[in-house]
């Protein structure tokens, strides 16, 4: 599994990028939304009347969407911890969503940040667990090497 999840992983960035600035038929506004006050947006989800499929897209879909990232210890065991993805990762989801503001392609959110890490922290709870269960298959080790 290990050899497949980078290229795919680079996809998946690349199309999450496209998505983020392109995608639905999105243009660039007249001028960028910085939202900056910690879960404004999420309590309108779940405090107003919003359509399901609003809902679905802005809360779950945040989350579940950026779950893969929480299994990158797959690409280097040496390297991945838990502390530096919880720092590294808002950092990078921070300068992505200021990204959008600067460019006035969609909505610099500071709640999309928070559901964007919960997301990767509940990606990385999968990979523990899928480590512990079947290490064996996830990180598939090369055969012993006897030399006669």
């Amino acid at each position: 599994m290990k050899r497949y999840y980078a290229p795919l992983l680079g996809f998946y960035i690349l199309f999450l990028l496209y998505m983020m600035f392109y995608g639905c038929g999105r243009l660039p506004g007249p001028i960028g939304y910085l939202q900056l006050h910690p879960f404004r947006t999420i309590n309108m989800f779940f405090s107003s009347d919003v359509a399901l499929q609003h809902f679905a897209v802005n809360i779950v879909g945040n989350i579940v969407v950026f779950m893969p990232f929480g299994w990158l210890g797959l690409l280097s065991q040496k390297y991945f911890s838990f502390p530096k993805l919880i720092i590294g990762f808002p950092i990078t989801i921070a300068i992505i969503e200021l990204t959008q503001y600067w460019s006035h392609r969609g909505t610099a959110d500071i709640d999309d940040l928070f559901l964007n890490t919960v997301g990767m922290i509940v990606g990385y709870l999968f990979y523990s667990l899928a480590k512990y269960f079947y290490e064996d298959w996830m990180f598939e080790r090369e055969p012993a090497i006897e030399y006669a």
